[in-house]
């Protein structure tokens, strides 16, 4: 599909973003990426409205648990990771849709970002990732940004921002 026919394509948004999704949870990690750059296109274009509930799948997702005891012994379960990493692309792909304003789930977004900070390597390049273009792209007029977000999420931002920095 070509950028410039998106606004002729607007009565199939709804099964583009459907097809799109499936992708951000395909085995193959280029397809999740690839999936989850055009998601973020579409938001930012407005194609596709970002809502609450979009957040709230992708946070769902984001929370698949991805390990199983067996044996006693701790075993990774590949699906899962797959899961958990397609909801963080996705939660990704909220944030990169706004790149010079933070709207409204922004913050909550950001939050979900930071309390995996710690995952598996694979999803913490991602949101390392993720959260470098952010500051990078909101710097200029942090100033003015910072109102958007409470006291408590500023805290959790610059530790996660800080030590990804410090320790990469």
């Amino acid at each position: 599909m070509i950028f410039s026919n998106l606004f002729n394509a607007r009565p199939y948004a709804k099964q583009f973003h459907e097809i799109v999704l499936k992708c951000l949870f395909d085995e193959q990690l280029e397809v999740r990426i690839a999936a989850s750059l055009t998601l973020s296109g579409f938001y930012q274009c407005g194609y596709i409205q970002v809502t609450q509930e979009y957040l709230k799948y992708f946070r769902e997702m984001s929370k698949t648990i991805y390990f199983t005891k067996i044996k006693g012994k701790k075993v990774i379960l590949q699906k899962n990771i797959v899961k958990r990493h397609g909801g963080i692309l996705g939660v990704c792909a909220i944030v990169s849709s706004s790149p010079y304003d933070i709207p409204i789930y922004v913050p909550d977004a950001l939050m979900i970002l930071c309390e995996h900070s710690h995952d598996p390597d694979l999803i913490q390049k991602s949101i390392k990732k993720c959260l470098s273009e952010f500051r990078r792209t909101h710097h200029d007029s942090w100033h003015e940004h910072r109102q958007q977000f409470t006291e408590d999420q500023l805290a959790i931002l610059a530790d996660v921002l800080i030590s990804h920095s410090y320790y990469a």
